[in-house]
């Protein structure tokens, strides 16, 4: 009565995992993102070059990748994806963008960073002042900060990134975040210039058209050196420092892989990555079928149920990925992982049921040989899916690019595998071996058991 109690409560638990991952599947088109080698598109993998004076250091990577992401965000792409791979790799993906060329152009141009004075400004949403659609240096234009919440109107550049020599995060006497600046010494003449001009009003510091920060003026001569604080955090003032320090990228970055993908061919690689897991799936389940027969029916439901959870986690990280910081989409090589987990949760299922089938042979009770049989089985495949699952983990961290979408996919699926075979196989199997049909040889294919 207590193991039929744990089966029930385990086939409840595992149902209703099922039924939240069919919740998020739903509906498919758009719970489940496309990469852009299933959908079209442009990807390049940039990988870091360091030197004597700009090391690659997880500060200049952060950087990089700020810049990058401004970038690519000015592009309009709808779902891109800026991801860090290693330790000076930044790979950027661009699903559907219809003109890769142009996209690579503006990935790998050098940053822009001006100060501009400040002539107007207002909140978001302001009717005063209308956004500049293609600004230029030598004209006023109307600008957006990084946080997306004010608009400035800016008169033309007054002198650029390449006069500062230092800046670094400090504090100041009251022990609050500031920018510590350093000018070269033909810059800090230029800057008092600057000052002078710009007295008790705000300057404005514009990346690639984009204002950081806007302080206020409030000396006019600063000798070499200068101070930016106001209500900063500390990872601000770090982030507006690593800004004034490298205005052009912080280290070089090359384009080691770049690949584009037309969307014709983008839909013809999906047509036949999804045909090729069709195929996959019924071939395996004709065969659980043929088989073990009865068995082959409670193997191809852990399948189901295998499938549905494995493309609803699928979901939730093409849905929710971002904001957890793991973006992952769907590619050719993740569904090459998914079908090859197919394989490895029907092999899971293959070694309990032989396990099994070894028990009744020695003669014991289907009860017992169900026991029995699952718990040796059930350990026999922790550590194959470990051996999997630990290639698979050292493939992800160790490999860039598309490689480890397979990896990432592959582990997945052989979690998701023992989930489905501990608590929906394990539960089917103890629920229907004590019922009486299913102890025939005819239907559960165990030929020569007594």
């Amino acid at each position: 009565m207590l193991d039929k109690q744990k089966f029930i409560g385990y086939g409840l638990f595992a149902l209703v995992i099922v039924a939240v991952s069919a919740y998020l599947i739903y509906p498919i088109g758009k719970s489940i993102k496309l990469g852009l080698d299933l959908q079209g598109g442009a990807s390049v993998l940039l990988q870091a070059k360091g030197t004597a004076k700009a090391p690659v250091t997880t500060e200049s990577m952060d950087q990089a990748e700020n810049i990058i992401r401004q970038r690519v965000d000015k592009l309009g792409v709808a779902e891109p994806g800026i991801i860090r791979e290693g330790n000076n790799y930044i790979q950027v993906q661009l699903p559907g963008i219809k003109d890769p060329n142009k996209a690579l152009d503006v990935i790998g141009k050098t940053a822009l960073l001006e100060f501009r004075e400040v002539l107007d400004s207002e909140v978001i949403g302001g009717k005063k002042l209308k956004v500049t659609k293609n600004p230029t240096s030598d004209k006023d234009a109307v600008l957006i900060d990084k946080d997306k919440k004010m608009k400035y109107k800016v008169g033309p550049t007054l002198m650029t990134g390449s006069v500062i020599s230092s800046a670094t995060a400090g504090y100041d006497e009251n022990n609050k975040p500031q920018v510590d600046m350093t000018f070269s010494a033909e810059g800090g003449k230029l800057f008092d210039e600057v000052a002078v001009k710009t007295y008790k009003k705000e300057l404005a510091i514009v990346l690639d058209n984009t204002v950081e920060s806007a302080p206020r003026i409030d000396s006019q001569s600063y000798n070499g050196r200068a101070v930016i604080n106001g209500s900063f955090t500390l990872d601000e003032v770090k982030t507006l420092a690593l800004v004034l320090q490298t205005g052009a990228l912080p280290v070089k970055l090359e384009m080691s892989d770049i690949q584009t993908v037309g969307p014709t061919l983008g839909l013809d690689s999906l047509r036949a990555g999804v045909l090729a897991l069709v195929i996959g799936f019924i071939l395996v389940i004709i065969y659980l079928l043929v088989y073990y027969r009865g068995l082959g029916v409670i193997a191809t439901l852990a399948l189901a149920a295998f499938a549905t959870i494995l493309f609803g986690f699928a979901a939730f990280f093409g849905t929710y990925g971002k904001s957890i910081g793991l973006y992952w989409n769907m590619t050719l090589p993740g569904l090459a992982g998914i079908i090859l987990s197919i394989g490895v949760a029907a092999d899971s299922s293959i070694v309990i049921f032989e396990r099994i089938k070894e028990e009744i042979g020695a003669g014991k009770t289907y009860r017992l040989a169900m026991e029995q049989g699952f718990r040796h089985g059930f350990l026999t495949m922790v550590d194959a899916n470990f051996v999997t699952f630990i290639t698979a983990f050292i493939l992800y961290f160790l490999a860039v690019g598309p490689v480890r979408g397979f990896a990432f996919t592959l582990m997945l699926g052989v979690a998701i595998d023992l989930f489905v075979t501990y608590f929906f196989l394990q539960s089917m199997l103890g629920l229907t071996l004590n019922w009486k049909p299913m102890q025939k040889s005819t239907i559960t294919g165990m030929k020569g058991v007594v």
